[in-house]
């Protein structure tokens, strides 16, 4: 599995049991590494990894052998991603990026996710010993991020996605743009209340051959349907249907009508209902032209997300990055 990089967000910080690292000794902090003037320190590295480890744990249910087992294999490309945020945070800067509106919108998410007001919520992050600067930074970082791969990759691809390619992508992909069939129908619903079967057979048959004859079927609802059910409310309109979810009987019956055709009765337990179908819409595909903003950002992210690794080595290239030689990782671990 492929190392992620979102690994310690913001949420996961505030998840953690931070006590962990409160109740550490205090390390002697030191320079992991220097990226152009900015500095990772083996603290910032020694929480990276601890949050990375708790999210193992969130996603393997706390199997501990299973936790263990993914943290080593991608422990090495830690250090990685925390260079990758100096380079964002950097480049951020160059560009005059300015995500604090973002940064502010994500941190009252948090607090309404713990049910707390934003003052609460500070306070709780103070009695966690969790500092909320940290939380901000993570928050910074990833909006830096989306903002950055958005403008320098994902929009530029975007802009050159050709119509020729947009709907070689709808066809090869028309799976997920399937709409299936919807049946609207009205009912008449002559109920057995205060009459006879017999009689409510009688006046259900006679509903039919007025409606067929030419007469108004919402004036029929409204002259004959037990005026208990809801759809009588609505001149006899029921809900529309999927084509799947049709009930058996309404789906022999719909399939042996055109549009605006009545019914015969339908026996049911409390009464005869009559339908008439008002419209049918076959199984079929949304429109191109409403999916094709939707496809071709599809295409730019599929495209961009293979030029990412590209977009670092470069970055990486026009920076200033040493690494001290004990956390120096081998040379296969950055796959």
């Amino acid at each position: 599995m492929k190392f992620s990089r979102f690994f310690f967000t913001a949420i996961l910080i505030a998840l953690l049991s931070i006590s962990v690292f409160a109740q550490e000794p205090q390390l002697v902090d030191e320079t992991v590494a220097r990226v152009n003037t900015d500095i990772i320190t083996l603290s910032a590295l020694t929480k990276a990894k601890a949050a990375y480890k708790q999210e193992l744990l969130a996603k393997f249910n706390n199997d501990q052998a299973k936790t263990d087992e993914e943290y080593k294999k991608n422990e090495s490309n830690i250090l990685n991603i925390l260079i990758e945020d100096r380079l964002i945070n950097q480049r951020a800067s160059e560009l005059a990026i300015d995500v604090e509106a973002e940064v502010n919108q994500a941190f009252v998410r948090l607090s309404e996710q713990a049910q707390m007001s934003l003052t609460e919520f500070q306070e709780y992050l103070v009695q966690q010993n969790i500092d909320a600067e940290d939380l901000r930074k993570s928050f910074r970082t990833d909006a830096q991020r989306r903002v950055i791969l958005f403008r320098e990759i994902i929009n530029p691809i975007y802009d050159k996605v050709t119509m020729e390619e947009k709907r070689a992508w709808f066809d090869s992909h028309a799976e997920i743009f399937k709409l299936p069939g919807e049946v609207t129908i009205s009912e008449i619903f002559v109920s057995f209340e205060g009459r006879s079967e017999a009689e409510a057979a009688a006046l259900a048959k006679q509903v039919v051959a007025d409606a067929r004859a030419g007469k108004s079927f919402t004036d029929l609802n409204k002259l004959y349907s037990d005026p208990k059910r809801e759809s009588t409310k609505k001149g006899g309109l029921l809900p529309p249907f999927k084509d799947s979810d049709l009930i058996d009987y309404l789906r022999k019956l719909v399939d042996n009508m055109k549009v605006n055709d009545v019914s015969d009765p339908v026996r049911l337990d409390k009464g005869f209902q009559i339908i008439q179908l008002n419209q049918y819409k076959g199984a079929g595909l949304r429109d191109f032209t409403e999916v094709e903003q939707y496809i071709a950002q599809e295409i730019a992210f599929e495209r961009g997300n293979g030029q990412l690794k590209d977009y670092f080595k470069k970055l990486r290239e026009k920076s200033y990055i040493r690494i001290a030689e004990a956390y120096k990782p081998s040379s296969d671990s950055n796959d």
